[in-house]
């Protein structure tokens, strides 16, 4: 078992009844690259990563798949227990990007605690301010920002992360990412590698001048 205060920022705050039922209900969950780890029409609990990466989308009334966040160690994924939360209908998809652990603690548990202890309930209300600020910016990507922008943007983000300057995403994966169709991330990236930004072949994209890139991205970088 991993080190709970380290992990589940409300543990500390817990009283030890509170504690032993944390420990007694979570799991530890092991899922490969590609594992479904929560749909929208479960309710599974409090999600807590490990190690590895996860993606939280959505879809659009166009049944679109949207990604609206990723999530790597010691964060902490809410809106998988969203059934506890009244007036909030917020469905997402949560899906393993590499192989990761993560703690679930279960929505009866976790909704037990956040109705006695002050501390859990700050917690929610924190991340649940936290996650709607990273899909109220995304939505001001899609409205307000040029495609080419948001996709150099991703590509820097994607090379700081994986420390590499050859991005493996495909033109599909992007197209998600960014919440447009995958003819519109093949069209933009036609125009950045003729611009001279990347290099595109077959199943990757070689950023072959990144401060221009970051130049291009600067308005939809975090």
């Amino acid at each position: 078992m991993v080190d709970l205060n380290e992990y589940i920022p409300f543990f500390k705050g817990l009283d030890e009844i509170e504690k032993v039922r944390v420990r007694a209900g979570l799991r530890e969950l092991s899922f490969a690259s590609g594992d479904v780890v929560h749909t929208a029409d479960e309710c599974s609990g409090l999600i807590v990563v490990v190690s590895g990466q996860l993606k939280a989308s959505a879809l659009t009334e166009a049944g679109r798949e949207i990604n609206l966040f990723r999530l790597f160690s010691h964060d902490v994924c809410i809106f998988s227990a969203s059934c506890m939360m009244r007036n909030l209908d917020f469905d997402v998809h949560v899906q393993a990007v590499e192989d990761t652990e993560i703690l679930l603690l279960p929505t009866k548990i976790f909704s037990s605690l956040a109705d006695g202890n002050i501390h859990v309930l700050k917690f929610m209300n924190d991340i649940i301010s936290s996650r709607m600020s990273d899909v109220m910016w995304l939505m001001d990507q899609v409205l307000n920002k040029k495609m080419d922008t948001r996709l150099a943007a991703l590509l820097v983000d994607e090379a700081r992360i994986t420390g590499s300057d050859t991005i493996g995403l495909t033109h599909e994966e992007l197209a998600r990412h960014l919440g447009t169709a995958r003819e519109v991330v093949s069209r933009t990236l036609g125009y950045l590698q003729k611009e001279g930004e990347v290099r595109l072949t077959r199943g990757k994209i070689a950023i072959t001048d990144m401060a221009a890139l970051e130049s291009r991205a600067e308005e939809s970088l975090r």
